[in-house]
């Protein structure tokens, strides 16, 4: 598994909290937010989405906000999957909550 990026952000794409796992530019890591809304399609049941460099993968909030990891197109989308549910439960309790303020 390899989790580039683990963020939450608006439904807009901008990043509330983000956190990097490799070395990459804050150019590279804004841009990839702030396309992801662009390509989520609303009413899917799917919750991940691959583009031509990596994979999105990530999970609804309450407020207008997702949780979402950018892996790489190899990684084992299962375990990227076990680990956006583990971050589900481990936002709230560290950020006192689920709404902007608390979480920026």
């Amino acid at each position: 598994m390899v989790v580039l990026s683990a963020s939450v952000c608006t439904r807009q794409g901008k990043a509330l909290v983000s956190r990097q796992f490799v070395e990459m530019n804050r150019l590279r890591v804004e841009g990839l937010l702030a396309a992801f809304p662009k390509l989520v399609e609303h009413g899917q049941q799917h919750t991940y989405i691959e583009t031509d460099s990596v994979r999105y993968v990530y999970q609804p909030l309450e407020n207008a906000m997702y949780l979402l990891l950018i892996t790489t197109k190899t990684s084992n989308i299962v375990e990227d999957l076990s680990t956006l549910r583990l971050l589900a439960k481990v936002v709230p309790d560290v950020a006192g909550g689920l709404q902007e303020h608390a979480v920026s």
